[in-house]
């Protein structure tokens, strides 16, 4: 099932655009290959390269060729699966229902997000002006990360420890003697590209300060290495916060509108789940980005200011997430 579940969505597009197109043949479409009397045509083709994003001039016809070969092997793919009757295959079938479903919910999610209004000025200027930490006292900073193992059970005991400490080796030694395991790592973090209750944390506080961090796997200090302060006029912000809030207006609509069709639709459960009962306030829609092809889907608000980040080998969850939606 896992096979197939990987492998029918893309057979799924091939039966959809690869098979005999006589109505769009009678719209002046343009043949490029046909397989075994099957046809593609230049507009099957220029969907599969649209999902490669933009292309430069130099590389779409090379990119063209390439996706031709992989549309002409997915269709002799099909007509084979035809032939040994799996497109009859429970199997198959299932799966096929399944990303039918997705795709036509998607597809209803994008319209009623599409009829929402373009965020005002106004708008902007206000999400600019309540963000400063993100803008206009926007920071970046270094941060040397210290993941004590087992450490939120002294997490009192380690706080005053390092309190005296002045430098990071001054905080390494300190857990050194005192028999902490721990790993270190450093990173530059913009301040979009941090949670928004440890950016908050961070801000009020100076280069030479140690912020310490409870997370599930271990206690983690934050030693503020250096602090550079990198702020982002109204213009130059205006791009990336209009695109966020379009994202979140679209998301809000998104979740009403589950919500309405939920309030009004006649729901029953069976079996195991006969004593469930429908909550019409839940807001379940598949969390697909809706948002427009241009838009970067791991982040809602990208970078203002391009940024260079060391990589640690081992990642802390509490500074790698970012800010969700921002």
């Amino acid at each position: 099932m896992k096979k197939i579940a990987l492998i029918v969505p893309a057979l799924m597009l091939v039966m959809a655009g690869c098979s005999k197109h006589d109505d769009a043949a009678k719209a002046g479409s343009q043949v490029v290959a046909k397989v075994n009397g099957s046809e593609i045509t230049v507009h099957q083709l220029n969907f599969a390269l649209s999902k490669l994003g933009k292309l430069d001039q130099s590389q779409v016809k090379a990119a063209s060729e390439k996706v031709l070969q992989q549309m002409v092997d997915l269709e002799l793919l099909k007509q084979k699966s035809v032939d040994e009757k799996l497109d009859r295959d429970p199997n198959v079938l299932q799966v096929l229902e399944a990303t039918k479903q997705q795709v036509l919910a998607q597809a209803y999610m994008q319209k009623v997000a599409a009829k929402q209004a373009a965020p005002s000025a106004d708008d902007i200027k206000k999400f600019y002006d309540t963000h400063p930490e993100l803008f206009s006292e926007r920071n970046v900073y270094v941060i040397q990360e210290f993941a004590v193992k087992d450490g939120n059970e002294h997490a009192s005991d380690i706080e005053t420890g390092i309190s005296a400490a002045k430098t990071a080796d001054d905080l390494a030694k300190w857990l050194k003697d005192n028999n902490y395991v721990f790993s270190a790592n450093a990173s530059r973090k913009a301040a979009e590209q941090l949670p928004l209750e440890l950016l908050k944390k961070l801000n009020t506080l100076k280069a030479g300060d140690t912020l310490v961090v409870k997370s599930p796997q271990a206690l983690v200090l934050l030693f503020l290495a250096k602090v550079d302060r990198q702020p982002v006029d109204l213009e130059k912000a205006k791009p990336v916060i209009q695109q966020f809030l379009v994202n979140s207006n679209q998301q809000t609509v998104i979740k009403n509108e589950v919500s309405a069709l939920r309030k009004d639709a006649k729901v029953e459960f069976y079996g195991d789940f006969s004593k469930l009962t429908l909550d019409s306030g839940a807001t379940t829609a598949p969390a697909v980005p809706v948002a427009p092809a241009e838009a970067k889907p791991e982040s809602a608000v990208a970078s203002p200011v391009s940024e260079t980040t060391e990589q640690p080998a081992h990642h802390n969850q509490a500074i790698e997430k970012g800010l969700s939606g921002l």
